[in-house]
């Protein structure tokens, strides 16, 4: 009888008295307990959890015995006690009980959402407890990033969600039970780290490098962790060239195997930086550069022609030169003399009185070394001229301006050239400057002629755009002919004291007349404004070169003509030099009273000589 009571008993403590299980979300949830035959035991009663068994002992295939009772749960756990039984073909029989003690779900640490995040590495995420019973996601919008496990952390995989660098995103961290619902555990707007900068470096995009560098160095606006470049010669792009990158607080360096080839283009890409506080560059940064080869001219202050003989030539290097070069081994001047002086990045000749019209040339020859030793592989020369012309101020205007000639040659007959007696004709002001100019360019062409070209004959009026001077006088109203008239008729009417107090009473004419004396010109030339003529003096040698002029421009030949003006001309320069002086005059009136066409008139102004 009390055996009995006893097994009874014993029974009861074995299969009815619930045996406690502490569900882990770390792990697999499993309980000691020696079950015989566990495969034909089923669960008894079970909503929550399914169970299976471990650390079982077979014979072959078949399981004898296990040593352990492991609970899954089949739904999502949900905190509280839960009583989950199983017996031998799920009858009531030998049926052992157990109660499943769920704890709380882990908590989230949010700690790192609270400050900026990076966007191209894990965010980590403290849990309370490791998790394997649920997942977790980090949501930006429709965009998902997975988190996976580590340990107490969630690393979610923030670089799949393509966030931009310095921006704000409202970001969602959530957590599901296999496809069930999701549950949002922390959501906010959240700011991702600014990207790194490069604030500096020491070869910049587009940039020529004279030097002989070992290594390039960057400076970045953070602390560097980690940086990736490339560095290709451009015009193999296949074939990288051998660098070392090494990363220390800001600075980046770049450690060339061996010296860059010379005049030859690179492009170094830093493909990947990375900062300590997991910022990186916005996009790979590209510099594409190019080595130089030797000192190389870039120009030179001079022109080709119209130098002073006592001028200083500077001949501009593209680099530095050599500072122990001897710079007269490698410069030089020919067709005069001259002191030369070397200067940083640049050569100083300076011409030592050389003769008017007189043809030079510089010469820099090659193998000129550079600061850094780079020689130049190439020479330069250039040939120049000293200036042609003398310039005769042969007196002032009312307002105080000179009177300037342009004088070319030294001996022969005189073919004088006039503009601009007129204020309001400037384009017989501007086509006597390009005539001049023209003359420069030529002495070739002079040879036995002497050449005087008055630009501007009233400086005044060509200021004001007036046609007098500035005292009201037509300047060209203003000779002794014999019928000089005080008053004049002009294109617009009656002039009061338009042909001058007397003659010759204006400083202007005054000293055009004594110029025009002096030299006595074979051909007189005065060029006005507006008619598209020519005229000569009939019976004057002018006569011929007139219709030559009008024949070569496609002008009109008024030679001979009464009534080519609409008014009377009293007192004009033309007719003091012709009638009064004996000089060849021809009158040229312009198409325009602004544009004079250089090329339209030079072969007429070449055949006048």
């Amino acid at each position: 009888m009390g055996v009995g009571v006893l097994l009874v008993l014993l029974y009861c403590l074995v299969f009815f008295i619930p045996k406690q299980v502490q569900f882990s979300y770390a792990g697999r949830t499993c309980a000691p307990q020696l079950t015989l035959f566990p495969g034909i035991h089923k669960a008894s009663e079970n909503t929550i959890f399914t169970t299976s068994f471990g650390d079982e002992f077979k014979v072959g295939s078949f399981a004898i015995a296990s040593t352990k009772m492991c609970f899954t749960a089949a739904g999502e756990p949900q905190e509280g006690n839960f009583r989950v039984g199983t017996a031998p073909f799920g009858g009531f029989l030998f049926k052992k009980n157990f109660s499943v003690n769920v704890p709380a779900p882990p908590v989230v640490n949010t700690m790192s959402l609270e400050k900026p995040l990076p966007v191209s590495k894990p965010l980590a995420v403290d849990l309370s407890v490791p998790d394997v019973v649920f997942s977790y996601k980090l949501e930006n919008g429709a965009k998902a990033a997975d988190c996976v496990k580590v340990e107490e952390d969630l690393h979610c995989d923030v670089p799949a969600l393509k966030l931009k660098q310095g921006k704000e995103y409202n970001l969602a961290l959530t957590r599901q039970f296999k496809n069930g619902a999701k549950k949002t555990l922390v959501q906010r707007t959240i700011k991702t780290l600014r990207a790194v900068t490069i604030k500096k470096g020491s070869v910049k995009n587009k940039q020529t490098v004279y030097s002989k560098p070992k290594s390039f160095t960057f400076t970045a606006d953070k602390p560097l962790k980690h940086a990736e470049a490339t560095l290709i010669l451009d015009e193999k792009k296949d074939q990288p060239v051998e660098a070392v990158v090494e990363t220390k607080d800001k600075t980046l360096t770049i450690k060339l195997a061996k010296q860059l080839a010379r005049e030859k283009s690179y492009k170094l890409t830093l493909t990947k930086v990375e900062a300590v506080d997991g910022s990186t560059l916005m996009e790979p940064e590209e510099i594409s550069f190019n080595m130089s080869g030797g000192p190389k001219v870039t120009g030179v202050n001079i022109g080709k022609s119209r130098v002073s003989g006592s001028a200083v030539a500077v001949i501009q290097f593209d680099q530095k030169l050599s500072s122990e070069v001897d710079i007269k081994k490698y410069v030089s001047i020919s067709g005069g003399s001259a002191i030369i002086t070397k200067n940083t990045s640049s050569v100083s000749v300076a011409l030592q009185n050389l003769p008017r019209c007189k043809a030079f040339s510089f010469v820099v020859a090659k193998d000129l070394p550079s600061k850094y030793d780079i020689k130049s592989k190439e020479g330069w020369n250039y040939n120049s001229r000293t200036i042609c012309h003398t310039i005769a101020t042969y007196g002032t205007s009312v307002q105080g301006r000179p009177l300037n000639a342009y004088v070319f040659g030294s001996s022969g007959p005189v073919t004088m050239y006039t503009g601009a007696v007129h204020g309001s004709e400037p384009s017989s002001s501007g086509l006597m400057q390009a005539w001049v100019n023209e003359l420069e360019a030529h002495p070739d062409r002079l040879s036995g002629k002497r050449i005087v070209v008055v630009p501007t004959i009233n400086p005044d009026g060509i200021a004001a755009g007036s046609r007098t001077n500035s005292r009201g006088v037509n300047l060209n109203r203003n000779f002794p002919t014999d019928n000089w008239e005080k008053d004049i008729d002009d294109t617009d009417g009656k002039h009061k004291d338009g042909g001058g107090k007397k003659p010759l009473s204006e400083p202007e004419a005054k000293a055009l007349a004594t110029l025009t004396q002096q030299y006595r010109p074979r051909l007189l030339l005065s060029f006005h404004a507006v008619g598209s003529l020519v005229q000569g003096d009939p019976g004057s040698p002018s006569a011929s070169y007139a219709a030559k002029y009008a024949s070569m421009v496609g002008y009109g030949n008024a030679t001979g003509s009464s009534d080519t003006f609409d008014y009377g001309i009293t007192g004009g320069y033309e007719q003091w030099a012709w009638s009064n002086q004996g000089i060849p005059v021809m009158v040229v009136e312009l198409g325009s009273y602004s544009a004079y066409y250089i090329d339209h008139h030079r072969a007429a102004l070449w055949a006048m000589l």
